[in-house]
């Protein structure tokens, strides 16, 4: 399993670093659960997504996806599929291919707010896995165009017929973005 993610890590890097025009690297933490996405715009209106999260008490979890993203105004929406895998420590793995986004809206120049849904239904869930679902937001505060912190709260829950519903992490958490 180590070297499935490792591989996999090493390829999204790859691909992630070819033709970008700029980059967003994201880390986030709660008390059981660390988090890392990098973000890559290809061009102005495309973007390319890989993450990790490690939670001590569910397991492992990688993602990769890829937005289309529209702005207007102080309005930026993304939208796109994203393949998710995941390892439980004690519950099924699998893995999905979901679709949604991320909505975010600038209130000034510092403060912006942000949302993310995404829907997978059991078309489109492998393995062991029925469906998933993911709901997040969070307040994000700039220093400047290339640092900022936030305070958000995250459920990603995944679904199965034959056992109860297994949510990876449901929680409020902080983090910083820096862009380069």
């Amino acid at each position: 399993m180590s070297k499935t993610i490792k591989a996999a890590a090493i390829a999204a890097v790859s691909a992630l670093s070819l033709n970008a025009s700029a980059s967003e690297l994201t880390f986030g933490i709660s008390e059981h659960v660390v988090s890392a996405d990098l973000k890559s715009y290809l061009n102005e209106h495309t973007n390319l997504e890989a993450g990790y999260i490690y939670s001590d008490k569910k397991g492992h979890l990688a993602e990769f996806a890829m937005h289309m993203v529209h702005q207007t105004g102080p309005h930026t929406i993304e939208v796109g599929p994203k393949w998710s895998s995941v390892w439980f420590d004690d519950s099924p793995n699998g893995s999905v291919i979901s679709v949604g986004g991320h909505y975010s809206l600038a209130l000034n120049n510092n403060l912006s707010l942000h949302g993310d849904a995404y829907y997978a239904p059991s078309v489109l869930s492998f393995s062991n896995v029925d469906g998933y679902t993911e709901l997040g937001a969070k307040v994000k505060y700039s220093f400047n165009p290339n640092m900022a912190l936030f305070v958000g709260y995250r459920n990603l829950t995944f679904k199965y017929d034959d056992r109860s519903d297994r949510s990876f992490d449901d929680g409020f958490y902080i983090g910083g973005t820096a862009k380069f």
